[in-house]
């Protein structure tokens, strides 16, 4: 059953300038944690809350004087805030000293087959109160009005953790701890609500709950009872592996979660129902099932179903229906857009989230490549780039550089990262059309070309890759000497030591620079310092230098039965040790890049 059609907002919590969210039955609000996602169930709940408090003291007055009404900021159960002023954007209430900022949620309303805005006005008037008023045109149309003041628009908060014992509470209070979000302290209230409502009305909604509590988690839940001698309720289940029954706080928290919901479902009918998070503490398979539950039980008992979820299972599930992305406030219906959607699921809502933050993107090869750059901006006291690459920028890695069960990586792919790097930024500007990309990646010796247009910038260096720009002969010599004399101590064992490491030093050199050629390196090694720079850089240039480090430590490491002096990981390390006129102008070229087009 559909209701409504639409919620407009104005200067409410996280919207300040005028936003519609458009719904249907069911209708999925998705986004990232703080959003907006609950703040749009919620300014439903208080435009619900403002409309009967309205009708209750100047509906039923035929000549209206003063339009407004006073809400206690505690008799909104449902949008707990510490004070007042917290229904506000940014908690601004007024414009100068006497100018108060209004309020606006506007509803579109269904009514004898036409939509209507139901638009409330709210003030602020002191830390505790607020008043709320109808716009002319909605309260002077009195059938209207009342019949929107009948609406019950409900608010269900995700379960935390069941209490063990549970009084028997009447219904207005348990309507606060639900308001209050403590829906763990009103689960055995709910079920218990459900099978007084089938004696009194001789109905069996309680077999049906029974029935599906069966078919999710192969228990069967037993009929709750009141223990008059505790003044509490009583609710078990039986499991086939178990012998006796169980009290329902100790079965599995996604089992409590899905009772919740289907309890609340039957004992909530002909409402607005507004659920967040519905599918907290579910795994991926009861997640897919919540949304067809939720979307058939609501049609059942007349109730518009309005969900608020970061969950892409849900998305997923979802996709032919009402969808809503909001981020940051900003509402972006894309139930008809296929690309946004199929982007969404690709990547994940976390990577719009940033994006609509930040603006901009960093492309690199892997994580190392930013404490690489950093290292540089370091050595070249450019304080702004290290600020910048300091800070929390929107960056995503393009290689898949770390082993495959290190926890970092599986994090990375797990969020949508590794995968090709203009799919990922398009994707993303089409949601975020102001968004610009840089890329800054390895040559690979392939001698790539860069493409320098915005909105998407892809840099190459000149080189093989970012760590052939300083990975230099003298420079790791000096970090092997220093690391050597620091931990071993002793000038005798150090100097043997990097007799050792040159030993080592040369052989990886022969191999990987001059094919076995012991001539050549020879040739080498007579060279004056500036002449063996020139040959180092002109020779290297397209091999990947990284390699050549790995193999040096790690070879070093074998000889000498010591742990590896520096892994991949820490190779920015060796940059302490160059001077900062031997650094490659390219490397300051694309730090100025950074800081032209990455915002904090």
């Amino acid at each position: 059953m559909k209701i409504i059609h639409f919620i407009k907002l104005h200067n409410f919590k996280v919207f300040g300038e005028e936003k519609i969210i458009e719904l249907d039955q069911p209708s999925v609000l998705i986004g990232p944690n703080n959003s907006g996602k609950t703040s749009a169930l919620q300014a439903l709940a208080l435009w619900s809350i403002g409309v009967k408090r309205w009708y209750e003291t100047k509906g039923k007055s035929k000549a209206v004087k003063n339009i407004t009404t006073g809400i206690n900021r505690l008799d909104i159960i449902q949008v707990p805030v510490q004070e007042a002023r917290y229904f506000w954007k940014n908690t601004e209430i007024r414009k100068g000293s006497t100018n108060y900022i209004p309020l606006d949620i506007t509803v579109g309303v269904e009514f004898k087959g036409k939509v209507y805005d139901c638009k409330m006005t709210f003030t602020h008037y002191t830390p505790e109160v607020i008043y709320s008023a109808p716009e002319k045109k909605f309260y002077e149309n009195r059938e209207l009005i009342e019949y929107v003041a009948g609406i019950n628009v409900d608010i269900l908060y995700p379960m935390s953790g069941i209490i063990t014992d549970e009084t028997l509470l009447p219904e207005g209070r348990i309507n606060v701890l639900i308001g209050q979000g403590r829906t763990a302290e009103v689960l055995r209230n709910l079920c218990f609500k459900i099978v007084e409502s089938d004696i009194n009305n001789k109905t069996k909604f309680w077999d049906e709950v029974q029935n599906l509590m069966k078919k999710l988690f192969n228990i069967n839940l037993l009929q709750p009872t009141f223990i008059q001698s505790r003044g509490a309720i009583e609710l078990k289940y039986e499991s086939p592996d178990v012998k006796n029954s169980l009290d329902i706080s100790v079965a599995g928290r996604g089992q409590q979660q899905m009772l919740l919901l289907i309890a609340y479902l039957f004992s909530h009918k002909n409402a607005i129902l507004l659920l967040d998070e519905p599918d907290a503490h579910l795994e991926i398979l009861r997640q897919k099932i919540v949304f067809t539950l939720l979307r058939d039980l609501s049609a059942k008992n007349y109730n518009q179903v309005i969900i608020a979820t970061h969950s892409e299972v849900i998305l997923d599930e979802a996709s032919d229906n009402n969808l809503i992305m909001i981020i940051d406030g900003d509402p972006l219906n894309i139930a008809l857009k296929k690309d946004i959607k199929q982007a969404l699921q690709n990547f994940g809502l976390e990577h719009y989230y940033k994006a609509k933050m930040k603006k901009s993107i960093l492309y690199i090869e892997g994580s190392t490549d930013i404490q690489i750059l950093k290292s540089f901006a370091k050595k070249l006291n450019d304080h702004q780039s290290v600020e910048l690459l300091d800070s929390a920028i929107n960056y995503y890695y393009i290689q898949n550089i770390e082993p495959d069960n290190t926890q970092e990586n599986i994090i990375a792919r797990s969020q949508g990262y590794f995968k090709y790097y203009k799919e990922h930024f398009f994707a993303i500007k089409s949601v975020v059309p102001e968004f610009i990309g840089l890329a800054i990646f390895d040559n690979d010796g392939n001698n790539k070309k860069d493409e320098l247009e915005e909105p998407l910038i892809t840099k190459y260096w000149s080189l093989y890759e970012i760590e052939n720009y300083f990975a230099f002969p003298d420079v790791i010599y000096s970090y092997v000497f220093k690391t050597i004399d620091k931990n071993y101590g002793g000038p005798l064992f150090a100097e043997e030591a990097m007799r050792v490491f040159e030993g080592v030093f040369d052989e990886v050199t022969l191999k990987f620079i001059f094919n076995n050629n012991k001539q050549s390196l020879s040739d080498f090694k007579r060279l004056t310092k500036s002449l063996q720079e020139t040959f180092w850089i002109n020779n290297t240039k397209n091999l990947k230098m990284s390699e050549f480090l790995e193999n040096v430590f790690s070879m070093y490491s074998e000889v000498t039965e010591t742990p590896i002096l520096l892994n991949k990981g820490k190779f920015y390390e060796l940059i302490d040790f160059m001077s900062p006129d031997k650094i490659n102008p390219e490397i300051i070229n694309v730090l100025d890049m950074i800081k032209k087009y990455i915002q904090k």
